[in-house]
């Protein structure tokens, strides 16, 4: 099945596969230390209480 194409910042693809490939190993080394373990907890405990926060307000404008 073909990749569907998600890229609409001018950016050509294999620019932004580079720069990805690139990245990706500082930031998996970040992600396996404390730090970068502490970090990912607080931003799902962030995202979590975000999603909480707006479960109210979705249905309220669906009645």
């Amino acid at each position: 099945m073909p990749r569907k194409k998600k890229n609409n910042t001018g950016i050509p693809d294999f620019e932004i596969d580079s720069l990805a490939r690139a990245l990706l190993p500082a930031i998996q080394a970040y992600f396996a230390t404390e730090e970068g373990q502490r970090e990912f907890e607080v931003w799902k405990t962030e995202r979590q209480q975000k999603q909480l926060n707006k479960k109210p307000n979705n249905e309220s404008k669906s009645r």
